[in-house]
């Protein structure tokens, strides 16, 4: 006997040490994981995402034997599908995980949300002092919408054998004339989130700025942003301008020679990806619902989250180790938070409608 304990003690220490914090621990809590139970499924509609997926769907089981129906439509289709279903009457969505603009510029005008904030009552989601900058991060003044993720994007990426690093640090150099025609850049047409970049231009750099660079300069323009990280990957082209970065990190690991630019002349960009959550109003599951967004926004769920979509948490007592420094904030560095509220209601498409103007797109 005295054998097997000895055995069995490191294992049981190890559970111990590693079981997270459990929500249900409050009564508050307990009572509401015991409803939430009784309804035994949430139907969430999150980033097309493989790895997202599972973890969401496993983890959150694993701690309240809830099954989770995963859906993912893509934002904007998603936001179709259930303008549809609502104008028949049928509301089949619980929570909704999604990037800016279809819960800023759809689900919250729409009226189909409930205020999150009077939904979170968990202590370990709401205590402030666990928040980076001593705050939770709601989105809109009615604190409908909270987002959970924000993290500096690289805008600029060169192939390393073509273009040596510290070549370029900046964007005005890329006005030098022996850039012309010789870098890619994201196509300046794509609207929505994908117009952040030639806004941030406009709005940081002016007119004179922008028109120099997507017209004298004759970048090769790519909306496929798969076949731009290719063409960076294999040398067609050495230097890139609104990278997608989840792209080029499939050639990193393949070893490709790809290096990452944060230029110095400007604020860097912050991002925050797939990391706005919004509960429904009139959800099929009141309480699973009620409980999946405590639990995402606490120190469990957003390790889970975070890691699994590979995105900096605003929580700052999850381990976040796996992060690359390109992505981290730098103290005493100025950045554009390109997901803020009026970014993205207003000061973005207010630049971009100028842009077009310019450059006749």
């Amino acid at each position: 006997m005295r054998a097997l304990m000895r055995l069995l003690l490191p294992v049981l220490c190890l559970l111990v040490m590693s079981r997270a914090p459990c929500a249900a621990d409050t009564p508050e809590m307990a009572a509401l994981a015991k409803a939430a139970r009784q309804e035994g499924s949430l139907v969430l509609d999150g980033p097309p995402i493989d790895a997202v997926r599972e973890a969401m769907s496993r983890d959150f089981q694993a701690r309240y034997g809830i099954t989770v129906s995963y859906i993912s439509s893509g934002s904007s289709k998603s936001a179709a599908r259930v303008r549809a279903e609502r104008t028949a009457e049928k509301y089949l969505l619980d929570v909704f995980v999604s990037g800016s603009d279809t819960p800023t510029n759809s689900f919250l005008p729409a009226g189909w949300l409930d205020p999150i904030a009077k939904a979170l009552i968990d202590p370990q989601a709401t205590d402030p002092g666990k928040w980076r900058d001593g705050h939770l991060w709601y989105v809109d003044p009615g604190r409908y919408i909270l987002r959970t993720l924000a993290f500096v994007t690289p805008t600029m990426a060169i192939n390393t054998k073509l273009v040596k690093p510290g070549e370029v640090t900046g964007y005005r150099q890329l006005l030098d004339k022996k850039w012309q025609g010789k870098f890619l850049v994201k196509d300046p047409a794509v609207t929505g989130s994908g117009a952040s970049l030639i806004s941030y231009f406009y709005l940081n750099f002016g007119p004179d700025f922008v028109e120099k660079l997507y017209k004298q300069q004759k970048p090769f323009i790519l909306r496929d942003q798969r076949q731009s990280a290719q063409q960076l990957a294999q040398g067609a082209y050495g230097l890139w301008l609104g990278i997608d970065q989840n792209e080029l990190d499939k050639f990193r690991k393949l070893g490709y020679p790809i290096d990452y630019i944060l230029p110095d002349d400007g604020p860097g960009i912050l991002s925050g990806g797939w990391g706005f959550v919004c509960l429904m109003n009139k959800p099929p599951h009141p309480n699973a619902a009620k409980l999946f967004v405590n639990w995402l926004a606490g120190p469990e769920g957003q390790t889970s989250f975070a890691k699994s979509i590979l995105s900096l948490s605003l929580r700052t007592d999850i381990d976040q180790s796996w992060a690359e420094e390109v992505n981290k904030p730098k103290p005493g560095k100025t950045y554009i938070d390109t997901y803020e509220y009026k970014f993205v209601t207003h000061d973005r498409d207010a630049a971009f409608e100028k842009v077009q103007r310019l450059l006749g797109l």
